[in-house]
């Protein structure tokens, strides 16, 4: 065995064709060139295996695209109620940021009636607020102005009850 590792014998011998390009060509083409057609065998026989995988994926793909399209066309009337009640909660914040605060100013002006002073009406608008009332007398009139501060007022009658009308507004 050792002297066939030594010594490389070929026992046929060359012809002309194997010496030429055409002889090189074709031996190439019996040696390396098979292991590309066994390659590229394969490559189609994967191809070929994998279709049937890709084939069933689809299908299933269609399957679930009817199914979520029933549960879209069940669910429409619903989304259609929520979104019609959120457009509606959308617009009451806003009216109610933008809404004059007359919780606010009755518990302030409430807040500031000493006692002797009667209202007998408050007008809260755009404008500012409006308090027309009787006062005992005209020291606690002017003790109930005192408390309310920045204003003006606009309405000053003696009333015939020996009190004082007034309007005051801000």
């Amino acid at each position: 065995m050792s002297a066939r590792a030594r010594f490389g014998v070929n026992l046929l011998p060359k012809t002309e064709f194997d010496a030429s390009v055409w002889g090189k060509i074709l031996k190439w083409a019996l040696s390396t060139g098979r292991y590309i057609v066994i390659l590229t065998e394969l490559v189609v026989i994967a191809a070929f295996l994998s279709r049937f995988k890709l084939d069933k994926d689809y299908s299933d793909l269609g399957d679930r695209i009817t199914g979520k399209k029933s549960i879209l066309t069940a669910l429409e009337k619903t989304e259609t109620r929520f979104r019609t009640t959120q457009n509606q909660l959308t617009e009451a914040k806003r009216v109610i940021d933008t809404s004059l605060p007359a919780g606010e100013l009755l518990d302030e002006i409430s807040s500031k009636v000493p006692p002797g002073v009667t209202l007998a009406s408050v007008v809260i608008d755009g404008k500012g607020s409006a308090v027309s009332g009787v006062a005992q007398n005209d020291q606690v009139l002017a003790i109930f102005l005192d408390r309310l501060g920045k204003g003006e007022l606009t309405g000053l009658t003696a009333d015939n009850r020996g009190g004082v009308r007034f309007t005051w507004r801000r």
